[in-house]
C-alpha cells in the first residue's frame, strides 16, 4: 500500500503544474532583495523606469558575477585546502547518531506457556521495529553454549522452577546492549516479584506497559502439545508444573502492574489476527513518537551539515518540491548534497531548526505523513541573525535495510515559504476604512 501511495504521489507531481510554488519561494539569488535597495523611501513617488531597469540589470549582473566567483573560489578551495577539512567532517559524520543516547523503552509480555506470546511478539517486531528478547530463549541458548550456568539452568527448567533472577537479568542486559536498538519486547519476564525488583534495580528501567495474554489452561495445554517443537519442557508433566508456577509466581506480578495502571490484558483465546488487532492501538503512539523523532533528527543533521545521517534517513530515490527547485520535482540526493558540501566550505554560517504544530498521520502500516511548521534560525555572513518559517510535509515509508529489517525512510518532502502574519491595524473612519482588508 505504501509503495502504491508513493508512486501515485510522484506521478501526480510530474503531471501537474506547480508553478505557483516559485511565485512565493525565496531563493539565494532573488532579484526582489535587490529591488528593495533601489526604493528605500516610504514616499509614494514615481520612479524612473529606465533607471530602475538599468539598475535591475546591473543587479542581475552583479549576482551572476558573484555566483561565478563563488564557483571559481570553491574550485580553488577544493584543490588547495578543503580536502583536509572534508576528511575531518567525514570523521565527525554520524555525530548525531552517536550522541543521541536515549533511555531504552521496554514492554513486558506475560502469559502462561502456550498463550501465544512468541507468535504475537514476532508480529510486533515486524510491524513496529522492536527487538524481541525471550527470557526462555536466552536461557536455552545459554544451556547450548555449555557455560558455567548452562547445567544449572537446564536442571532448574526440567524441575519446572524459575531460574535465579541475577542470571536472567544478566542475560537480558547483555542482549539489550548487543541489539543496537532501544525498543524491547521482553517475553516471559518477570516471572515473579524477585525478577521484577531485580530488573528495575539493576537496569533502572520501568516498563512502558505490560501485556498479559489471558488464556485458559486447557487451551494452552492443547497448543503446547500440538506445537511439538522438541523442547525438553514440552511434556505433560512439565507443562502442568509450569502452569502451577505461573499461577503462584507470575500472577502476583500481573496484579502489581494492574494496580499501577500499566497492565494491558488481552484475550488470547482468539485467532492470531484478532489478537494482533487488539495490540495495534498500544503501539501506534510508539510509531508516531519515532516518526517525529526521526523528523527532528533529519532537520538537525541538515542544520549541522551531517550528510552521513541525512543519507541514512533518506531513500536514495528521494523526491522533493522546495523553493530552491523553483517548482520543479527534484529526484535523488545529489541536489541536496550540494548544500552539505557548501556548508562544509563555509562552516561559520550556523543555523538551527525547531518544529511547531507537528502532526503525524499514518497511511496504512508502512507509510506516514509528518506535517509541521519549521522555524529556521540562522546568521548571515555578516553575523546578522534571521528567522524563516516554512510549511513542510515529509512522507515516510518503511523499507528493508541491508539486514532485512524494516526501517523508516524519508521518500518525499514538500517545503514552501510560510506566509507572514500581517500586523493588526485599527481601521480608520471614512474613505480609508477599507485599506488593508
Amino acid at each position: 500500500m505504501a509503495s502504491l501511495f508513493t508512486r501515485s504521489l510522484r506521478t501526480t507531481c510530474r503531471h501537474r503544474s506547480l508553478g505557483f510554488l516559485s511565485s512565493s519561494s525565496p531563493t539565494w539569488f532573488n532579484y526582489r532583495h535587490c529591488e528593495g535597495k533601489f526604493d528605500t523611501s516610504n514616499k509614494h513617488e514615481e520612479r524612473d523606469t529606465s533607471s530602475f531597469k538599468s539598475s535591475k540589470s546591473a543587479c542581475y549582473s552583479t549576482w551572476y558575477l558573484a555566483a561565478a566567483g563563488i564557483c571559481s573560489f570553491s574550485s580553488a578551495m577544493l584543490l588547495e585546502s578543503s580536502c583536509s577539512s572534508l576528511e575531518e567532517a567525514d570523521k565527525e559524520s554520524g555525530q548525531i547518531q552517536q550522541n543521541d543516547v536515549r533511555t531504552p523503552r521496554v514492554v513486558f509480555v506475560l502469559g502462561g506457556p502456550g498463550s501465544g506470546k512468541g507468535t504475537q511478539c514476532s508480529k510486533i517486531v515486524k510491524n513496529y521495529g522492536f527487538t524481541h528478547l525471550s527470557a526462555g530463549d536466552l536461557l536455552r541458548a545459554e544451556i547450548r553454549s555449555g557455560s558455567q550456568y548452562g547445567a544449572m539452568i537446564q536442571n532448574t527448567i526440567k524441575e519446572g522452577k524459575i531460574v535465579p533472577s541475577e542470571v536472567t537479568v544478566k542475560l537480558l542486559q547483555k542482549a539489550m546492549k548487543e541489539s543496537g536498538n532501544d525498543n524491547f519486547l521482553i517475553d516471559g519476564f518477570p516471572r515473579n516479584e524477585e525478577n521484577r525488583a531485580a530488573f528495575e534495580t539493576v537496569t533502572g528501567i520501568e516498563p512502558e506497559f505490560v501485556i498479559f495474554f489471558d488464556c485458559t489452561e486447557e487451551e494452552m495445554e492443547r497448543r503446547i502439545m500440538n506445537r511439538n517443537q522438541g523442547r525438553a519442557d514440552d511434556n505433560i508433566d512439565t507443562i502442568r508444573k509450569r502452569f502451577k508456577v505461573f499461577v503462584e509466581s507470575s500472577l502476583p506480578v500481573v496484579e502489581f502492574y494492574k494496580e499501577r495502571g500499566k497492565l494491558q490484558k488481552i484475550d488470547a483465546t482468539r485467532d492470531i489476527e484478532d489478537i494482533f488487532k487488539s495490540l495495534k492501538p498500544l503501539f501506534t503512539p510508539f510509531v508516531e513518537e519515532d516518526l517525529l523523532r526521526l523528523t527532528k533528527e533529519l532537520l538537525q543533521c541538515i542544520d549541522v551539515g551531517d550528510y552521513a545521517v541525512y543519507k541514512r534517513l533518506c531513500d536514495p530515490a528521494l523526491t522533493a518540491f522546495e523553493p530552491e527547485s523553483h517548482g520543479h520535482l527534484v529526484e535523488g540526493l545529489a541536489f541536496h548534497k550540494f548544500y552539505f558540501d557548501i556548508g562544509r566550505m563555509f562552516p561559520a554560517l550556523s543555523s538551527q531548526s525547531q518544529i511547531s504544530s507537528p502532526k503525524v498521520t499514518l497511511v496504512g502500516d508502512d507509510a506516514a505523513l509528518v506535517t509541521y511548521t519549521r522555524l529556521r534560525q540562522s546568521t548571515t555572513m555578516d553575523g546578522v541573525p534571521s528567522v524563516e518559517a516554512f510549511n513542510e510535509t515529509r512522507v515516510w515509508e518503511r523499507k528493508p535495510d541491508s539486514g532485512g529489517m524494516l526501517v523508516w525512510k524519508n521518500v518525499h518532502f514538500h517545503r514552501s515559504k510560510s506566509p507572514r502574519h500581517r500586523p493588526y491595524r485599527k481601521a480608520k473612519k471614512g474613505k480609508d476604512a477599507r485599506k488593508g482588508c
